[in-house]
């Protein structure tokens, strides 16, 4: 398997369940950050052969690609921040859009079995309006990040057509994330992370929009849609060249419930909670409601959550103070992937990898 992107924090998780499963497990990545050094470094003491690289590189990636006779290929590798797209957008959208062109041109190339390409809710064009969206509802974007998430969706579509013509025998879906919450997150300018480092310095947390509405979701129901979808396609049990909406059941949450469930959870676990904090300014504009349907991948995969908000807020504090504590990220990791997903549990050679 080819994961692009592993060493960030879906692909850390992902990784980790697919050299659980008994996959050997090659990543492609950057390592500009030491969150994701670091990632790498776990990642390879547990087994994940490692490359570094930039996605936005088509000669390096497709060398990786056509050296690997890869079963499958999970284009994680994007740039995930609304506010660093208003930063630095030609970064963002060159990484998101000429990213996905070069793993869809490699995979053309090269044809692995099955490719899952993964953007954003993002892509959708925002209506401000109160239901959720589905996957025929328009792309579009009035930000650098989403329009990047609606190009890598329509530079899907393109390829699509030019796998069916060319009669290439690559099952391709592409998979369209809502916001994502688990242990070892640790990006600035996020919710949970700014939460988590703001109930353990026992400081206010400041919220820019308490009343903003998302599709809150655990990284562990995340990783196994993604399983799900990696098995359908490579069995011909779901349909290649669709769009799927990966969303929690229901309605979404706002930001404020999000916080609180993560407060209880933090008490339980022996922690002392700290004021909550509207901070109304957060220096751009964002969506105040984004729901996403999900029924079309629950009822093509036979997958349903597992945890509703207050059990992602708990297992994202469990596995922070695990950390806190002295477990290994990487073994935390591999235990919740254990105990909710049923996945085997690792070798012993991930005692005591860093941190």
């Amino acid at each position: 398997m080819l994961v692009t992107g592993y060493s960030g924090f879906v692909g850390s998780w992902l990784s980790t369940a697919l050299l659980a499963g008994g996959a050997e497990v090659v990543g492609y990545a950057t390592d500009d950050t030491p969150d994701t050094r670091a990632r790498a470094a776990q990642l390879t003491a547990l087994g994940v052969t490692g490359v570094t690289g930039d996605i936005r590189d088509f000669d390096a990636l497709h060398d990786v690609v056509r050296g690997g006779r890869f079963d499958a290929v999970v284009h994680l590798a994007a740039q995930p921040l609304v506010s660093a797209g208003l930063a630095d957008p030609r970064t963002t959208l060159t990484t998101n859009v000429v990213g996905s062109v070069n793993v869809l041109e490699a995979v053309r190339l090269c044809a692995p079995p099955v490719l899952l390409h993964v953007t954003s809710d993002k892509c959708y064009r925002n209506r401000a309006w109160p239901w959720p969206y589905r996957e025929i509802d328009d792309l579009g974007g009035g930000c650098p990040y989403s329009v990047s998430k609606a190009g890598a969706e329509l530079v899907f579509e393109a390829y699509q057509e030019l796998y069916r013509t060319a009669r290439l025998p690559v099952a391709a879906g592409s998979i369209r994330f809502g916001n994502i919450i688990g242990g070892g997150d640790h990006a600035a300018n996020r919710l949970v992370p700014d939460t988590l480092t703001a109930l353990a310095a026992g400081q206010p947390i400041r919220l820019r929009n308490p009343d903003a509405v998302r599709p809150w979701q655990h990284v562990l129901d995340v990783v196994h849609g993604l399983l799900r979808l990696m098995d359908g396609l490579g069995s011909g049990a779901v349909v290649p060249g669709q769009v799927f909406n990966f969303a929690p059941p229901g309605n979404g949450a706002s930001v404020r419930e999000l916080v609180d469930a993560l407060i209880a959870a933090w008490t339980r676990h022996g922690g002392t909670g700290v004021p909550v904090v509207a901070d109304r300014d957060p220096g751009f504009a964002e969506d105040g409601v984004l729901r996403l349907d999900g029924r079309r991948a629950a009822a093509a995969l036979g997958w349903q959550h597992r945890f509703d908000l207050d059990g992602s807020a708990e297992a994202v504090v469990a596995w922070h103070r695990a950390v806190a504590t002295g477990t290994a990220a990487t073994d935390a990791t591999a235990a919740q992937l254990h105990t909710v997903l049923g996945l085997p549990r690792l070798p012993d050679r991930t005692a005591g990898a860093a941190r």
